[in-house]
């Protein structure tokens, strides 16, 4: 088992690897068995996902048939309802609204709905580009397009030569703007956490928030696996009370799914313990277990046994923000995992056990780095400091 620290290096098969006094194990789990964005601010939407797409529905141009299911046969309905349980329900959301608005562009350039020519596709490409619509963007469109074509049997050259070559050339003309969320970083975790008992409603909310706070950062965990909404326990997402295995010196934190884990194939993060370290968060967590109200299977709840919801824990961090002195606008719930990939560069951890950290599959980590926080080298990481 390899072992790995935020803010630290790999070590070898059966070692430990502590900086600052906190090591952090990653661990496949054995067969047993999130999803967002969110914008920081004051008043944010946080319970459906985002989406940039124009208004086609029932009314629009597309009609009723901007919805690929009004193309699927009678009969094969059964087939298409395992087709959307083989995806995140985000990632249905997303390829539907691609859907959407390419068949809408289609359909206005003379489109039949059936096999796609190519050059259609171009002109998607090259209308959006003078719209000012990001590559990104119009590569996600493509891709859900593609989906339900594929889906339905429609030839759908989405990865032919000339618009994928057309897609490199909105890259480089309109290059996508750098991700701008700052990282919470472990110092001002610290001064989150010692504004926690000034916002807090009671002294139990102050312990739930200390210790999700202190989890979302030392685990690098998405909020998704953090937090449990209604349709996050029908697919086994977020953290449960069973997830937890608490130690005399460590907690083990279960992963059940994520983002990068659709299948549920878990893993185990090990936290360590660091005597009078204000943000440990083995105590913050023990601490909460001591108080916490044992009604829900769900991890984070509240006195009266109501689970912590995204909405709750992004208005929290943002008043903390503003206690603090920060401009909440410039954060976000992805800021803990922000902090830890960057405080682990900053600790001059290699690019592998950072993919391990924060459970990443590719190079995506490279984006949560902030370069005017992460010289590797220059001293040690901020974590458990």
């Amino acid at each position: 088992m390899e072992s790995v620290a935020a803010g630290g290096g790999a070590a070898g098969p059966s070692s430990d690897v502590v900086v600052a006094g906190r090591g952090v194990t990653v661990e496949e789990r054995p067969s047993r068995a999130s999803t967002e964005v969110i914008s920081c601010g004051t008043s944010v939407a946080v319970d459906g996902p985002s989406t940039s797409v124009s208004s086609t529905g029932a009314g629009g141009p597309g009609g009723r048939f901007g919805d690929a299911g009004a193309f699927v046969e009678p009969g094969r309905e059964g087939v298409w309802e395992m087709l959307r349980l083989s995806v995140a329900p985000t990632t249905w959301s997303h390829y539907s609204a691609g859907f959407r608005v390419v068949f809408t562009f289609l359909v206005g350039r003379g489109w039949v709905p059936g096999d796609v020519a190519e050059s259609f596709l171009e002109d998607f490409v090259l209308d959006s580009g003078r719209s000012g619509v990001s590559r990104r963007v119009v590569q996600g469109r493509l891709a859900g397009f593609a989906f339900f074509c594929r889906a339905l049997g429609w030839n759908c050259p989405s990865s032919g030569f000339l618009v994928q070559r057309l897609l490199r050339a909105l890259g480089r003309v309109a290059p996508p703007k750098p991700d701008s969320r700052l990282p919470i970083r472990h110092d001002l975790l610290v001064r989150l956490l010692s504004a926690l008992p000034d916002l807090a409603r009671s002294p139990y909310e102050a312990v739930l928030f200390r210790a999700a706070f202190s989890l979302a950062f030392f685990g690098a965990l998405r909020v998704g696996e953090l937090l449990v909404s209604p349709a996050d326990m029908a697919r086994g997402r977020g953290l449960l009370v069973e997830h937890v295995e608490l130690g005399a010196s460590e907690a083990r934190i279960c992963v059940a799914s994520s983002k990068t884990d659709q299948v549920g194939r878990g893993q185990w993060l090990v936290l360590r313990q660091v005597e009078g370290c204000v943000s440990c968060p083995v105590s913050c967590l023990r601490a909460f277990l001591l108080v916490r109200v044992a009604v829900s299977p769900v991890l984070f709840v509240h006195v009266d046994g109501v689970p912590l919801s995204r909405f709750q824990f992004l208005a929290v961090l943002c008043l903390a923000l503003i206690r603090c002195g920060e401009e909440p606008r410039s954060y976000g719930t992805h800021s803990f995992r922000i902090g830890a990939a960057t405080s682990a560069c900053a600790a001059s951890m290699s690019e592998a056990g950072i993919r391990r950290l924060g459970r990443w599959v590719s190079g995506a980590f490279r984006g949560y780095i902030r370069p005017s926080c992460s010289a590797r080298g220059r001293g040690r990481s901020s974590v458990g400091q």
